[in-house]
């Protein structure tokens, strides 16, 4: 939703643009929170130099929640991969009586 993303990240930079987009892809691709060692988050955002890691640590504090469980979750992403399971089984659910009625 670009709205909602322009609206809640007017204020960053591009790099910690580039930070927020590779940690939100990550953990829209593999549908789990984004690690808490900050040493797999800079790998997973490809943060080498000493800005691109200052982006990353602002970026998974400010939008990344620690859990505790050694993870950072984004409540967003969270509630977004929960509907999408959802409808996933609601999908299937339908496929197995023959799909939708015409």
């Amino acid at each position: 939703f670009l709205g909602d993303y322009a609206r809640d990240t007017a204020h960053l930079s591009m790099l910690e643009h580039g930070a927020y987009r590779l940690m939100l892809d990550h953990y829209y691709a593999t549908g789990k929170p984004v690690p808490a060692d900050k040493a797999l988050l800079y790998r997973i955002c490809k943060a080498s130099s000493k800005a691109e890691r200052a982006a990353v640590d602002l970026v998974s504090d400010a939008f990344f929640q620690l859990n505790g469980d050694g993870t950072r979750h984004n409540h967003r992403a969270d509630r977004e991969i929960r509907q999408w399971t959802a409808q996933a089984e609601t999908n299937r659910e339908i496929g197995k009586r023959g799909g939708r009625p015409k």
